[in-house]
């Protein structure tokens, strides 16, 4: 069954069908206040971070599922209705609701007993809050009476100390009506900011005051949980809503939540605006103060709410109207930078908005809030957020540039790197050996896009020494594959390459990465070609001699027959060889075989037995067959149930590695194959489960039963690679360090395409044909009516260059 469809601009998701297989959800965000929203409603929201600024509840794996959320429940005074303006909570009328999820909104339609509505939600692009923008329009023809009122659960703080300490936590809790603003206001007076669980009590509270308000007087509101719902219910049916019990109290202690309650009576015909507002608003001290009103003889820390006025400033429709219309807008020019138009819909609607729009995403949130995620355990993982950087260098350079410095501070003289991260000073060193060389990716390709050599000059500190430049930072790389190189001359693999789950593949030997020596390869030599264009010659000879050693054991060391193996275990056996009984053939060091540029033949045959033994109907699986018994000398891939996540299930990640070696060798064909088998709208949602716009992180292979099923969608390195490797290497238009190379490896099939592509100032308006229907080749280039010579387009000054292109 299909749930949805793009709208016929692809600029929208539209959900007919609101009961979904699981939530499917959409981000609203702006640099400091993040907001997640199913289309029944579900999500959360915090400040700056979701570990340390966790603003509402969501309960991941609870039952039911998508709780809680940002509720607006309607009851007709008169008939006693009652319903929900999202499916859920109530969970009436399911056929009724039709949502929208677009790019920074989502919205959702309905009309109930005569009562239409359309619920807009969104995040200001400078304000932290969040928007519930709803009209209601009376389509019957007698007069009504509603009721309506605005819910959400707090969490107040720290979402650890929330979760696993709620006895105690919940004695810290304040909330208060101030009639005169009429605004809810609810803070902590006791806050933990310390990342991982401690017995160390601080003596600090909440640095913010959360707020919830609408633009109409609040007759009625509750600030306890279990009084708003009853002890025995749910969101479905809240007890005080049942009885018009609102107690209308402030609570110093509790499960706080923030249910507010208004009236209206709409003519028939009639239209009204109903306007909630979520948000914080910052504590400044009140020197000598000693209480918080209206907490009248409770001695309180002496903090007031900074600018409070400000809470009702978007009161007015035409003031939200105009901050929607800027949400828009923002995303519009982010996506202007690139643009693609070919016969095939899906790419256009993916690559033209919905693939960099979960790129960004992945880029600002990082791996750590979605229906799958609680936003607890980990931080921004380095070599996620070095990877992620190449989806924006492109749209936002200085984002770009803002991020790998971040990483260069987290970062050793050494080369060892924070494996995960919650700010500077605050991160986790492990032994995965891959994790500082995505710092060269990091920074060789916002070089190679904005031509900003000076970035190796600034400086940043080291974690274990003063300043080191960006320069220093990239050979302090250099520094760590030296000194972490095993009997082969690979890299030790320690807790972990890119696999994760390979994470005692050593044993007491420690093991070596054969993918990661690939990895490292190609890295290097990204470094070298970057040392060369600065005139370091002196560095990188260094640079050289380590990969060629390298690339030379990998061709002398690692070649099974057909395929390269994964890894040397303990006492040097053979992870990914013909000769084990499970795990025989792993799909990375088939496709970074090519990425490394190794043996030539022996590229072509490893992506042939990718393409014999791993391929399915769902994808190409990450290894196969899967694990079915336990080895503790692999680690915990083995312990996995076989057709899953790592245990042989279809990755989307390094799917787009794939997809990228098979350009590299001019497949068009099987490189498209690859990619239309990965998008996310292919499969059946009755399969498929998770979102159909946007990827998810894997999606189950035939060897589990429930195969084609997805899950970890949207926080996955899949949509900034996908989104690259296919504008690179597909449309194969991808920067270089004298401006954009044009090399197209395309299906046979397309006869021509257009592409938009922003670089360094210039647009380049981009048409190629392809009468022959070859998979690859340039014949001839034009620009701007003259034919060059070579496949490098001449950096311009104009605003506009046109370029045709013949494949041939």
């Amino acid at each position: 069954m299909q749930y949805g469809h793009f709208s016929p601009d692809g600029k929208e998701y539209i959900i007919t069908n609101v009961a979904t297989p699981r939530p499917w959800i959409n981000y609203l965000y702006n640099s400091e206040y993040f907001s997640t929203i199913s289309a029944n409603g579900g999500g959360i929201s915090y400040h700056r971070t979701p570990l340390h600024g966790r603003i509402t509840r969501y309960r991941i794996n609870d039952v039911p599922s998508d709780r809680p959320g940002k509720y607006i429940y309607i009851q007709d005074q008169d008939s006693g209705e009652m319903w929900s303006l999202t499916w859920q909570p109530v969970g009436k009328h399911q056929e009724k609701y039709r949502v929208a999820h677009g790019f920074g909104y989502t919205r959702v339609e309905s009309e109930i007993a005569e009562i239409q509505s359309e619920l807009t939600f969104f995040v200001p692009r400078n304000d932290n809050r969040e928007i519930w923008k709803s009209m209601l329009t009376n389509q019957s023809n007698q007069k009504r009476r509603l009721t309506i009122t605005g819910y959400v659960e707090f969490a107040l703080g720290h979402a650890l100390v929330d979760l696993i300490n709620q006895c105690d936590d919940q004695h810290f809790n304040r909330a208060y009506l101030d009639k005169e603003l009429n605004t809810l206001f609810a803070t902590k007076t006791y806050w933990v900011t310390e990342t991982r669980g401690t017995q160390q009590q601080e003596n600090k509270e909440w640095d913010q005051w959360a707020f919830f308000t609408v633009n109409h007087p609040i007759k009625r509101y509750e600030t306890v949980r279990e009084e708003f719902l009853g002890f025995y219910r749910n969101e479905n049916n809240p007890i005080a809503l049942e009885n018009n019990c609102l107690r209308c109290k402030d609570t110093d202690f509790g499960n706080t939540v923030g249910a507010i309650q208004i009236e209206i009576e709409l003519e028939p015909g009639e239209s009204k605006n109903v306007i909630f507002q979520l948000g914080v608003i910052p504590k400044t001290p009140v020197v000598g103060a000693d209480e918080y009103p209206p907490f009248q003889g409770k001695r309180q820390e002496g903090r007031k709410a900074e600018g409070k006025e400000e809470v009702i400033k978007y009161h007015g429709i035409s003031e939200v109207e105009a901050a929607l219309e800027d949400v828009k807008k923002y995303w519009d020019q982010y996506f202007s930078f690139t643009k693609v138009q070919t016969a095939d819909p899906d790419v256009n609607i993916f690559m033209n908005g919905w693939s960099p729009y979960q790129a960004k995403v992945a880029f600002d949130v990082g791996r750590v809030t979605s229906f799958y995620y609680w936003g607890i355990g980990r931080g921004f993982g380095f070599r996620d957020t070095a990877q992620d950087t190449i989806a924006i260098t492109i749209s936002d350079p200085e984002k770009a540039k803002s991020r790998i410095l971040l990483l260069a501070r987290q970062m050793q003289s050494d080369g060892k790197v924070y494996h995960h991260f919650y700010g500077d000073g605050q991160g986790e060193f492990t032994r995965h050996c891959d994790d500082p060389l995505w710092f060269i990716l990091a920074v060789t390709d916002y070089i190679r896009e904005t031509g900003d050599f000076g970035i190796l000059e600034l400086t940043e500190p080291f974690i274990d020494q003063q300043q080191g430049t960006i320069l220093d930072h990239l050979m302090s790389v250099v520094t760590f594959v030296k000194g972490n190189l095993g009997v082969h001359g690979l890299p030790v693999f320690g807790r972990g390459d890119w696999n994760d789950t390979l994470d005692y593949i050593g044993g007491t030997d420690g093991g070596e990465s054969v993918w990661g020596g690939m990895f490292y390869v190609s890295m290097l030599n990204l470094l070298s070609e970057l040392l060369d264009r600065i005139n370091r010659h002196d560095l990188k000879s260094d640079v050289i001699q380590v990969t060629a050693k390298m690339a030379a054991s990998l061709d002398a060391n690692c070649w099974d027959g057909e395929w390269y193996i994964r890894a040397f275990g303990e006492k040097q056996k053979r992870i990914g060889s013909k000769e084990n009984k499970y795990g025989k053939i792993f799909i990375n060091t088939q496709t970074w075989a090519v990425l490394a540029g190794l043996d030539k033949e022996r590229q072509l045959k490893a992506l042939n037995s990718v393409s014999r033994e791993l391929d399915s109907f769902e994808g190409p699986k990450k290894c196969t067959p899967a694990y079915r018994e336990i080895d503790p000398n692999i680690g915990l891939v083995t312990r996995c149930v076989w057709g899953k996540k790592e245990n042989g299930a279809i990755f989307g990640h390094p799917t787009t590695w794939l997809i990228q070696a098979e350009c590299m060798l001019g497949r068009g064909n099987a490189a498209f194959e690859y990619y239309k088998k990965m998008l996310p709208n292919r499969i059946d949602s009755d399969t498929f489960y998770a979102e159909p716009y946007v990827y998810s992180q894997y999606i189950t292979s035939n060897e589990h039963e429930t195969a084609g099923r997805a899950s970890h969608s949207w926080q996955t390195g899949t949509a900034a690679w996908m989104y690259r490797v296919v504008l690179d290497y597909i449309f194969g238009v991808r920067a270089g360090y004298d401006g954009l190379m044009i090399d197209p490896v395309i299906p046979s099939e397309w006869k021509e395409f257009s592409m938009e592509r922003v670089h360094r100032g210039t647009r380049y308006l981009i048409h190629v044909v392809n009468p022959l229907g070859k998979e690859s080749g340039v014949k001839e280039i034009m620009v701007d009516g003259k034919l060059i010579s070579g496949n490098i387009l001449p950096l311009s000054e104009a605003q506009i260059c046109k370029v045709e292109v013949v494949m041939g």
